[in-house]
């Protein structure tokens, strides 16, 4: 549905995207992550016709709508947006804003439409109601019917739920994610929250300094980062310094650990290994020990920051009934299924 070469493009003079390159199928949920400024909306800005790329192309279910020799206007590309600030029109009601796109309809059409997108997004008797008179979550909702309305071959969303509170943000990503896969609807959508992302998104990009370093499944991204910008991005990780021990092996402070390794490592050369919270597991019994440094209280667990004997800290996430102190020592072992590692002396 979506299928960009090669785009590149500036904003007063200073390159802002570089070389994006990505696909993404009929009916898949696609996100953008990074970190603030590396470009993300100003990709979504691109795809939906707000401005003009430099080069490269950009085709919308196979149709080409920007190149070199064309820049197809954004009313005719076919592709829905939602924005941050949601923007609903305060003195129209639910039934007129989310119609408000299709005023070229019969009223019957209109009506129809408008009827089956408020089944759709869970709001069926909320037409007649102002968006004054609905919670953060309902207006959310019905910003995605508007933008559904004319029917879009593509949408594309800019931190759609990013005004709302954690808990709420989770059960309407989830929500929004069901209605697109209910209507057929590609999406391609922006956000900070990493979680937001793993949860929605069937592909996943990640992006820096105008660059899309990774455009794969989340749990590649997550497990098979394409560079150390990805590794150190995804997820809260910390890197140990190890040594190539064999043709599948690191030897490093915590043991040696066993696994495919990038091609280009040799025994003898150094090495950094990516370990995440999720790998190290508090256990009492286990004869290595670490010493708590820092603890965040996370609900039902508790992410700590150890200090191994090396001085290297990690973090550690384990069920919170187990308390423990700063500047305790708490048994651990790894439980590491691959081996995430990067040569210290280059990419």
């Amino acid at each position: 549905m979506l299928d960009i070469e090669r785009l590149s493009l500036s904003l007063e003079q200073q390159p802002v995207l570089s070389g994006i390159t990505l696909h993404l199928a009929r009916g898949d949920i696609g996100c953008l992550i990074g970190p603030s400024g590396c470009g993300k909306t100003t990709l979504l800005r691109a795809i939906a016709g707000f401005v003009p790329p430099a080069s490269g192309q950009i085709h919308i279910g196979g149709r080409p709508v920007s190149d070199s020799a064309r820049q197809v206007p954004p009313e005719k590309r076919r592709v829905g947006m939602v924005f941050q600030d949601i923007a609903l029109f305060p003195h129209l009601d639910v039934a007129a804003n989310i119609a408000f796109g299709i005023s070229h309809w019969t009223a019957t059409e209109r009506q129809q439409r408008v009827s089956d997108l408020l089944k759709l997004v869970g709001l069926p008797d909320m037409g007649t109601r102002f968006p004054a008179q609905l919670s953060g979550g309902q207006q959310q909702r019905v910003a995605i019917a508007r933008a559904l309305a004319p029917k879009p071959q593509l949408l594309l969303l800019d931190e759609p739920f990013s005004a709302l509170d954690a808990e709420l943000r989770e059960q309407v990503s989830r929500d929004v994610r069901h209605i697109l896969k209910q209507e057929g609807i590609t999406a391609l959508f922006v956000t900070h929250d990493q979680n937001e992302a793993f949860t929605t998104a069937d592909m996943l990009g990640v992006m820096t300094d105008g660059q899309l370093v990774q455009w794969d499944t989340p749990y590649r991204t997550y497990h098979r980062p394409a560079n150390r910008f990805v590794a150190d991005f995804i997820g809260r990780g910390s890197f140990i310094p190890g040594t190539v021990s064999g043709a599948f092996s690191v030897q490093t402070c915590l043991g040696e650990f066993q696994g495919s390794l990038p091609a280009g490592l040799q025994p003898g050369d150094r090495a950094d290994v990516l370990i995440r919270p999720d790998d190290i597991i508090h256990d009492d019994d286990s004869p290595r020990t670490a010493r708590v440094v820092d603890r965040a209280f996370r609900g039902a667990h508790m992410l700590y920051t150890l200090e191994l004997e090396d001085g290297i800290r990690v973090p550690c996430l384990a069920p919170s009934h187990h308390a423990h102190a700063v500047d305790s020592r708490i048994g651990i072992r790894l439980e590491l299924e691959h081996i995430v590692a990067f040569s210290r002396d280059g990419e």
